[in-house]
């Protein structure tokens, strides 16, 4: 079971470092959008931060309540939520 989370909160960790590197260029071009290399960086890690939260769901299920909808049946409260997990170790 533990390298079962391990491997969660690894998948976790790829899917928010992409996030936040993305949003902290999203930051950037507000102020900058005629920077041609930052939006190409930006779109990188977009698509990145895409296939990241694609290969987490696939593995754990929805990332976010909407993306239930994608499923064969509402299943968004069928998994423990992050602090339940850590409550019961």
């Amino acid at each position: 079971m533990a390298n079962k989370d391990s491997d969660r909160q690894q998948m976790m960790f790829t899917v928010q470092k992409y996030n936040f590197a993305a949003y902290d260029l999203l930051l950037y071009l507000d102020t900058h959008p005629d920077d041609k290399k930052a939006f190409g960086m930006f779109r990188e890690l977009v698509s990145k931060t895409r296939k990241a939260k694609q290969d987490f769901e696939e593995k754990y299920g929805p990332l976010e309540a909407y993306n239930a909808a994608y499923e064969d049946k509402f299943n968004w409260l069928e998994k423990p939520w992050p602090w339940e997990r850590e409550a019961n170790k």
